[in-house]
């Protein structure tokens, strides 16, 4: 399809807008005295939370729900994937674990997903890796060999996890929409960051950090490795001389501080679309929105069963769209 193509679609997009949450309906939220007050506003706001105490998976459908439309509204936008395609790690990594453990990998399905989550149970059961998409199937086989021969389930995660950020960038690079990419660059940034802190803190050695780190543009992989082997120090100069000491800062908060920077810089990357009538990046913001939307009434009904202040809500809240 043509930029053009997507006109009616954004056009229908830019009236969904109207109906998504504001900072003054998170706040709300917030000071309600409890969960039972929190899930009524939350329902009075179009999620049918009434009569059911499983609010997740209330916001499990929300959101696929959002999916559906958007991706009805692009049938043949490949890049829309960039979006989703980490449920289909996920699920991989669900199902194989369940291979050993033997449980019920249905119970972890991630939706959306790109793949049919039967399909790709289908396939690894019957260990017909080929016929998985090829986004999937290599890692698929490889994450497979490396759990069955080793038993281990970090690095079975971390091959999963390294090729869903290669299929984020990959979708996003499909037709050349600059927002997508940028947006694909600093989600794979996030999470290199994240795996080599968690990792440095742990003590991995290099085979596993060259698992599990990604090609991105802002890093070295090699570099990034070194001053990760290097100690904690060292690891925090590289992110200064490589002009990240913004996601430096967050660390040294906390790690709940760095994920709501990252996604809250996503979600910056990703407002650029209300600029633009054209192309899939504005359905594609409307999708994020609503994953960010859904990630803080997550938060928000979780910390009120837990009863935790309204200032540490406050402090876990991520920006919103509009």
């Amino acid at each position: 399809m043509k930029r053009n193509d997507y006109l009616f679609a954004v056009a229908s997009v830019r009236a969904l807008e109207n109906s998504l949450l504001k900072q003054s309906d998170l706040e709300q939220l917030i000071n309600a005295e409890d969960y039972q007050r929190a899930a009524a506003i939350v329902s009075e706001k179009g999620y049918p939370l009434s009569g059911t105490s499983d609010y997740s998976a209330v916001l499990d459908s929300e959101l696929e729900n959002a999916w559906n439309y958007v991706i009805t509204a692009a049938p043949e936008a490949e890049e829309l994937k960039t979006f989703i395609v980490k449920n289909d790690f996920q699920n991989l990594k669900a199902v194989l674990k369940a291979e050993v453990m033997n449980y019920n990998a249905s119970d972890y399905a991630a939706k959306p997903s790109v793949i049919p989550f039967e399909t790709l149970l289908e396939a690894v059961s019957e260990r017909r890796f080929d016929e998985l998409p090829e986004f999937i199937s290599e890692a698929a086989e490889k994450a497979f060999g490396i759990l069955t021969k080793t038993g281990s389930a970090q690095l079975c995660d971390a091959v999963a996890d390294t090729a869903a950020l290669e299929a984020v960038l990959g979708f996003a690079s499909v037709n050349g929409d600059l927002i997508l990419k940028e947006y694909a660059e600093a989600y794979c940034l996030a999470a290199d960051i994240k795996t080599a802190y968690r990792a440095v803190k742990t003590g991995k050695n290099e085979v596993f950090l060259d698992m599990s780190v990604a090609e991105c543009e802002k890093l070295n992989k090699s570099d990034f490795i070194a001053a990760a082997l290097g100690g904690m120090d060292s690891f925090l100069e590289y992110l200064s001389s490589a002009g990240l000491s913004d996601y430096k800062a967050e660390l040294e908060k906390s790690s709940s501080s760095f994920e709501k920077y990252c996604d809250d810089k996503m979600l910056e990357i990703i407002k650029k679309a209300k600029m633009t009538a054209f192309g899939v990046s504005p359905l594609a913001a409307y999708y994020v929105a609503k994953e960010t939307e859904i990630k803080c009434l997550r938060i928000i009904l979780s910390a009120k069963l837990s009863f935790v202040s309204g200032d540490v809500i406050r402090e876990r809240m991520r920006e919103l769209y509009v």
